[in-house]
């Protein structure tokens, strides 16, 4: 069996165990995504997200081909996470049938207008992008972004497809950025659902 059929059996494995799975990437070495594994498709893993803690923080969407090594925590995390009131976790609301065969099916099915999310880009380690999805044309994802200091930019920027390998949503650290920086701008939620329509 090879490293990458070793990896798939091994996430296949993890779906629905209740068990905090650590996983490292390719693009990303010296940093894992934790949390418990919802789903796997031919392309993407969707895992609920957690945080250092165990707390439930939000879900994290990886590219298959990009996850190097995936191991169980051994911490106390999965015990705790089970006292929780948000337990067990569950998939996240998705506006279509939750494809996790194609990045672009991904995104569709995953994204909500006017919701901010945050990718990671191949070979660009220590960054993340995050904004409102604006447009999903060709083999671009558009983002109307915000900055840190939680502004809104003057306009969306697309990304190639195939260079994201992660992406993140509905975290702490996004509900805090979407309070500061208030309501995103409308167009992007037009224009994010037009491109559905038309994709659809």
């Amino acid at each position: 069996m090879t490293s990458r059929a070793k990896i798939r059996s091994k996430l296949k494995a993890s779906v629905g165990r209740e068990k905090i799975m650590k996983i490292r990437r390719r693009s990303r070495p010296g940093y894992t995504i934790d949390g418990f594994v919802l789903a796997i498709g031919r392309r993407w893993v969707l895992l609920s997200q957690t945080s250092d803690s165990g707390h439930m923080n939000g879900y994290a969407a990886i590219r298959i081909s990009d996850v190097q090594s995936i191991r169980p925590d051994r911490s106390f995390r999965s015990e705790f996470a089970k006292t929780r009131p948000d337990w067990p976790p569950t998939l996240p609301p998705v506006s279509t049938e939750l494809d996790l065969d194609s990045t672009k099916g991904m995104l569709r099915s995953l994204l909500v207008p006017g919701h901010l999310l945050g990718i990671e880009r191949d070979r660009r380690p220590d960054a993340m992008w995050i904004g409102v999805p604006d447009g999903l044309k060709k083999k671009f994802l558009y983002l109307w972004e915000v900055t840190p200091r939680a502004t809104w930019n003057e306009g969306a920027l697309g990304y190639r497809l195939k260079t994201i390998t992660s992406v993140i949503f509905g975290d702490q650290y996004q509900a805090a950025l979407a309070a500061m920086a208030g309501e995103p701008p409308a167009q992007a939620a037009s224009d994010w659902l037009h491109d559905l329509v038309k994709i659809g």
